[in-house]
């Protein structure tokens, strides 16, 4: 449908953007992504002709759009800039009627086929009871609205969204965006994105930028990955798949991981995802994980496998066999530090507990956050495990600041032994 390839473009000589090559299928919704001062605006600015291109072409059902007349261009391709600031007391319809603009003749008035493609694209967008006011009166995030209805009223072959819902609150971002994507194949979208769950819950795909370049180009789960997030954005993050849309989630994470604890061999004894944070930002600290036992149903599964720790499983609801503690043993003698998070437990993985023995209680931490503890769903409600590992006095923690402190004090002391 559409198609950009080897695009170079800037400001003043100087080149912000380069060698940027991708294509967007016919209804396809293409997100953009990326740092500030990565490219994203300049690169819509590129392909709307609002900014001049020094390489490259753009090309529309093949034919290029520096081909086409201003007017021409118009008809297939819209724009909802960033910025809506407007000086002019024109009422909301007249607004969004200029949208109807391209498709007419020179002093040709507005006939009915343009009064009820208006009419829709207002009521799409909820400002039909704005259409008489003036629109230097109503809100930014209403003003935002109304630009995308005249973007509508164009019923343009392509869209392009400079941040498009950045002005409007959650539930007004959520039904403008679905408004776009359901626009189906007769419109091919292609959107600027600085938040990543919008991007990824109604993007086909993303691309990713970077210093004017393209970084990754993909489904929204190929490219919001925790290794792509700390390369390009600086930030630990976790990326779980939403549990309702399976898209992919992103959660930031406040708490840094002390440095010296890169390279640290930790085993993760948990379930019932109490672990699964943990795991992310351990992971993402470079420390060496390793997991288990778990059940392959378990959430803390789900996370170890997507992060490619090794973990020790046992099927749902089976017991857990010698042999198994004994590969589980050799993980534990492996490890600088064991993390035991409270958690449910259970008659069948009370032996994933008892494997820690006294010579290995010197090198465990309990993580029992607020409002957690460990749940007992033993028939006979045997909980000694527990009272003899806070017997041994091991340290029982309940923020991860207070955790990473732990976990370094007992990295250092392996190390000087």
């Amino acid at each position: 449908m559409i198609d950009v390839d080897d695009l170079c473009a800037g400001y003043g000589g100087k080149d912000i953007i380069g060698e940027i090559t991708f294509a967007a299928g016919r209804g396809e919704f293409i997100g953009i992504i990326g740092p500030n001062g990565s490219g994203k605006t300049t690169l819509l600015k590129a392909i709307s002709r609002v900014l001049e291109i020094s390489g490259g072409v753009v090309t529309l059902e093949e034919r290029a759009l520096a081909d086409f007349g201003q007017k021409e261009l118009a008809r297939v391709v819209s724009v909802v800039p960033q910025d809506t600031a407007m000086n002019f007391s024109y009422t909301v319809a007249d607004i969004v009627m200029m949208g109807r603009f391209p498709h007419k003749e020179r002093f040709a008035k507005d006939d009915p086929d343009d009064y009820r493609i208006v009419r829709e694209a207002m009521e799409v967008t909820n400002v039909v009871h704005l259409k008489d006011r003036p629109v230097t009166d109503i809100s930014g995030g209403e003003r935002q609205r109304v630009i995308i209805a005249r973007a509508l009223a164009q019923q343009p072959k392509v869209i392009l969204l400079d941040e498009a819902t950045a002005h409007l609150d959650i539930s007004h971002q959520v039904e403008i965006l679905s408004i776009i994507r359901d626009l189906g194949e007769t419109v091919t979208k292609i959107g600027v994105f600085h938040d990543l769950n919008l991007a990824a819950e109604f993007c086909d795909r993303i691309v990713l930028m970077s210093e004017g370049r393209i970084r990754a180009i993909g489904t929204p789960a190929e490219v919001l990955t925790m290794d792509r997030l700390r390369d390009e954005y600086g930030i630990t993050a976790m990326v779980q798949a939403n549990p309702v849309t399976g898209r992919p989630l992103v959660t930031p994470l406040s708490e840094g991981v002390p440095p010296a604890l890169c390279g640290a061999r930790i085993h993760i004894i948990s379930g019932g995802g109490t672990g699964a944070g943990l795991m992310y930002t351990l992971s993402a600290a470079g420390c060496l994980l390793t997991a288990g036992v778990l059940s392959p149903m378990d959430s803390d599964y789900a996370a170890a496998s997507r992060l490619g720790i090794p973990c020790i499983t046992v099927p749902a609801f089976a017991p857990i066999t010698p042999a198994v503690c004994d590969a589980l043993g050799a993980y534990l003698d492996g490890a600088d530090v064991i993390i035991l998070t409270a958690m449910p437990v259970g008659e069948g993985n009370l032996p994933n507990i008892r494997v820690i023995t006294s010579t290995r209680r010197s090198r465990l931490v309990l993580y029992v956050p607020p409002g957690e503890e460990f749940t007992d769903c033993t028939p006979a409600g045997d909980r000694s495990f527990l009272a003899a590992i806070r017997a041994a006095g091991c340290p029982v923690v309940s923020s991860r600041s207070a955790l990473y402190k732990e976990v370094e004090k007992m990295v250092h002391t392996r190390k000087k032994a």
